[in-house]
């Protein structure tokens, strides 16, 4: 910024000199005498130009360099919130939930499809943030729209496939796209040059994304893949560390709230997808009620969901509270070993501060926890 103004007071000073002359010259000529037209003309033009060009360059740079500053930031924010933690699904939790915040996104995606059970993370902001944990093959609830994608990022080999507009794209023409998908990226997440997921990003308005979110999301694809593969074993140099308690004089005031709603699933004997029957799902509120700490609770949502409140947990410490929920929901299930690996936990989270409105994140979860699908 130095450098630039002391630039601009010279260019300006040349004129304003130059300026004063001719009105030196233009005083001193005679009324009988008129004076010829200036020479200077097109060198003054020439010069309004360039400083009206070098303004334009200099506020673009300006603009790029504060949004590269933004995009290090947020990636510095997202390496800070994981760097101690050995939960895949955590961690995974905290990537969606920093890339809605730091890149701006209105929705965003962790998708890992493998043999031995599908991964899937998704968070969405509307008026505030929810994230949604499953193990099924949809995005949105929609089977299409995630294999349409696949076969796009397929064609696009080892590049960000970027739609600037996806309601143009003919192969999504039969998905109806909730409000905050327009533009959209998906980044291949690359092992051994084969992809073994997809970080998916879309915004409400179209060509929102440039190449500067690609290069970030580039190197956070990077290092999500190698967290991947370090988990793949499930197992890390360090271990699970044990969730963080705040001590009673540092608790968050009592307006601070979480909440987490959980589903459960099983497959009958063709397979198919249907709901665990109530008593279950009674059996696992009694588990998850031995691992709740200082006023939460479990109730149950409707016949066959799970609703925990969790009053003065704050965004931080809620992927630890949710890492606990989990674990006690596999123990539970590990205990049905004829059963286990066909039963299934569709989880989502979210928090909220001050004087927001309760119902409002009720009526959020429940549209990301059970997105209309447009797949018969």
């Amino acid at each position: 910024m130095e450098i630039e103004e002391r630039i601009r007071s010279q260019i300006e000073a040349i004129l304003i000199n130059d300026a004063k002359n001719f009105s030196e010259i233009k005083k001193m000529a005679s009324a009988d005498e008129p004076l010829e037209a200036d020479a200077l003309a097109d060198e003054r033009n020439l010069y309004h130009r360039i400083i009206n060009s070098y303004r334009n360059a200099v506020s673009e740079v300006n603009k790029l360099l504060e949004q590269n500053i933004g995009s290090l930031s947020g990636f510095y924010r997202i390496v800070e919130s994981i760097k101690e933690k050995a939960d895949f699904q955590e961690i995974c939790s905290q990537i969606v939930d920093c890339t809605l915040q730091d890149f701006n996104g209105d929705y965003c995606s962790l998708l890992f499809p493998d043999s031995d059970g599908t991964l899937c993370l998704e968070g969405i902001r509307e008026d505030r943030k929810f994230i949604r944990i499953h193990s099924s093959t949809s995005l949105l609830g929609s089977k299409k729209f995630e294999q349409e994608l696949s076969l796009m990022a397929a064609e696009a080999g080892s590049e960000c496939l970027n739609i600037p507009d996806i309601y143009k794209e003919e192969r999504f023409m039969s998905v109806d796209f909730p409000a905050v998908v327009r533009s959209v990226l998906c980044l291949p997440i690359l092992l051994s040059n084969t992809p073994v997921g997809f970080l998916v990003l879309s915004h409400s308005l179209p060509s929102y994304f440039h190449e500067n979110h690609i290069r970030v999301l580039k190197i956070l694809g990077s290092l999500v893949a190698h967290l991947r593969f370090l988990h793949k074993g499930g197992s890390l140099l360090i271990p699970a560390a044990a969730p963080s308690v705040m001590p009673a004089d540092a608790q968050h005031p009592p307006e601070v709230y979480s909440v987490a709603l959980l589903e459960f699933s099983t497959e009958d004997v063709y397979g198919r997808k249907q709901l665990l029957p109530r008593e279950a799902v009674r059996e696992i509120r009694l588990r998850l009620q031995s691992v709740l700490e200082g006023k939460e609770s479990v109730l149950f949502n409707g016949e066959r969901e799970l609703l925990v409140f969790m009053p003065g947990v704050s965004s931080e410490i809620l992927p630890a509270r949710v890492r606990v929920l989990r674990e006690a929901f596999h123990q539970w299930q590990a205990d049905r070993i004829e059963e286990r690996n066909k039963i299934g936990v569709n989880l989502g989270f979210s928090t909220c501060e001050g004087e927001e409105d309760l119902s409002r994140t009720l009526e959020i979860a429940s549209i990301v926890m059970h997105p209309e699908s447009d797949d018969e």
